[in-house]
Formats: C-alpha cells, structure tokens, sequence
C-alpha cells in the first residue's frame, strides 16, 4: 500500500531536514514524501539535497502570494499517487513505527477513511512557554472531536477527497483566518458521515513546536478567531447546524468568562471576543472561494505538475 506524505513549510530549514530525516528512518517503506515549499529562498531546498536522489522524494515550489499552508497542502495532494494520503507539518518527527501503524490500521477496515494520530510534545518547562500537542483521546465526541484534533497528524484514503473535498485555502497558517485549516477539515469529514479513528498509537513528537510565552499567547489567539472563522463559513455555505452549535457554544463559554473578567482576569472573554470575530469575518467572506472541491483536486493534478510548480528531479 503506497503512502502519500505531504509537507507543507516556509523558512523551517532545519526542522523540515529532521521531518523528512525521520519518515525515510521509518520500519515502513512504500511511501512517497511531497515537500510543498513557500518560503521566498532555497534554503529548505539546499538542506534537503541528500534526499533528492532518491525517487520517492519529490521538492515542489508554491509561491501563491495571500495563501498558506492549505493551499500546499492541497497542491501536494493532488500530485501525489498514494492511496493513503498523511499530512504533517515541518515542525514534528514521526516515530518509526508510524506508517506501518497507518498500514495495519487501513488493511484491517476497508471502510475506514480517516485516522487522527497522536502529536506529543518533548519535555518543556510550562512556565517559560508552550508545545501544542494533541493527546488523541478515542472517546472524544464526534462533536467536539474537530476542535481538538491537530493537523500536524492527518491520515486518509484518497477517496475521501472525493466526498468531502480538500483544504479551505481561506483557514489555515498564512491564510486570511489565520488558523483551523484542521477543524475546517475535521468537521465536514464528522459531517460527511465518513469512518473515522482517533489512534494515539499512530505518534508524531513536535520537536521544534515550542513556542516562548508571548508567541504563544499570540497562537492561542490566532488558534480562536480561526476556529471562530471556521464556523462563520460553515454557516454560509448552509450548515445551519454549525452556526446554532457555534453561537450556543459561544454564549454558555462567555458566561462562563464574564466572572473570572470582573475578577481581573480577562482572557477567556478576549478568547471568545477572537472566536465571534472570526465567525463574522469568517461569514463575510465568498463562500465557493478559497475551499476546494474533490473535483478541483482533480483538475489542480496537472496544473501541480506543470511550470507553475517546479518538482525538483533526482540528479
């Protein structure tokens, strides 16, 4: 079974030399890596040249200006051949075991579309910042299961495309709602009915995620008017149901915030001042722009190979 390994990443050099380090040092090895680079040098590019002779490595230029992480990503779907298609971001490594992991877990249920891995974090001092992590908990409700979810850890079948389509490229890092590319992904896969797992055996370690405590402040609130951005599309392309569990959320979790604000402590009601921002900003905008129907994936398969996106070939 070919896997399918896209990463997206700008100006990470050294953290995407020890991703993709780590996926050829897998037990598994019937895969193919799709490095999908934005960054304004080759920096990324001259880092990775003690991969590029080997055919199952392949190095493409997204230089879209306004667009982001899911725009990458979805460029290397559609080049991309696998029947299994994993995301990852440029920041993590994955454990040996993870795509023999992803294998078995895919022969064994045909029906099975999606898996939500594990991303844990190395040890880190809480006080001086923060590593986003994901403990990939299998009871997680089918609900509340997008908001928590990481897209560092994303694995489907190719299929699943077809039924749900790709990335919003307005959601997401680098886009025009900043975050939540994976939310936006979780709950039309959630929506669709589609089989999923949330697999905690299935690891990836966010080596180079840490982030000092300002930045991380600054994440927290990009990671709400995000999700919040999520939903104000949700609604605008019809689902009702997302804007009434989104606005029924907001009001139970702002008055929950309005009395630990008149204790002095004013962070959840900014929390949810991001979330209700994102939402409107997010409702505002075209709804058919910027999201990527399975169909388009289709038709971006030749554009992606074309001199727009420049493959890098084993020398």
């Amino acid at each position: 079974m070919l896997v399918s390994i896209i990463v997206p990443t700008k100006q990470r050099p050294r953290a995407l030399f020890d991703t993709v380090q780590s996926v050829f040092r897998s037990t598994y090895q019937n895969f193919e890596l799709f490095v999908v680079d934005q960054s304004p040098d080759d920096a990324s590019l001259q880092i990775t040249a003690p991969f590029h002779t080997d055919p199952r490595f392949h190095y493409l230029f997204n230089r879209r200006p306004g667009f982001g992480a899911a725009s990458s990503r979805n460029v290397g779907i559609a080049a991309s051949q696998g029947e299994i298609v994993a995301l990852i971001d440029d920041d993590i490594e994955v454990r040996p075991d993870w795509l023999e992991q992803i294998v078995a877990e895919f022969s064994a249920d045909p029906e099975l579309d999606f898996i939500a891995g594990r991303l844990t974090a190395p040890p880190y001092d809480p006080d001086t910042g923060y590593t986003p992590e994901f403990e990939a908990w299998p009871y997680l409700s089918r609900w509340h299961f997008p908001l928590h979810a990481s897209g560092a850890n994303f694995i489907m079948r190719r299929r699943l495309f077809d039924r749900v389509g790709g990335y919003d490229e307005f959601c997401g890092p680098g886009s025009r709602l900043r975050a939540s590319d994976d939310t936006d992904l979780c709950w039309r896969i959630v929506r669709s009915g589609a089989r999923y797992k949330i697999c905690p055996h299935i690891e990836v370690v966010h080596t180079h995620g840490f982030r000092a405590r300002d930045e991380a402040e600054a994440l927290f609130a990009r990671y709400q008017y995000g999700n919040g951005g999520n939903f104000g599309r949700f609604t605008r392309r019809g689902d009702l149901f997302a804007g009434a569990w989104f606005l029924a959320r907001e009001a139970k979790l702002t008055l929950k915030a309005i009395p630990k604000a008149l204790r002095g402590d004013r962070r959840e009601l900014f929390f949810a001042r991001q979330r209700l921002r994102g939402f409107w900003d997010g409702f505002r905008l075209p709804p058919d722009e910027g999201f990527v129907s399975g169909e388009q994936l289709r038709q971006m398969r030749d554009a992606a190979r074309a001199a727009e996106v420049l493959l890098v070939a084993p020398s």
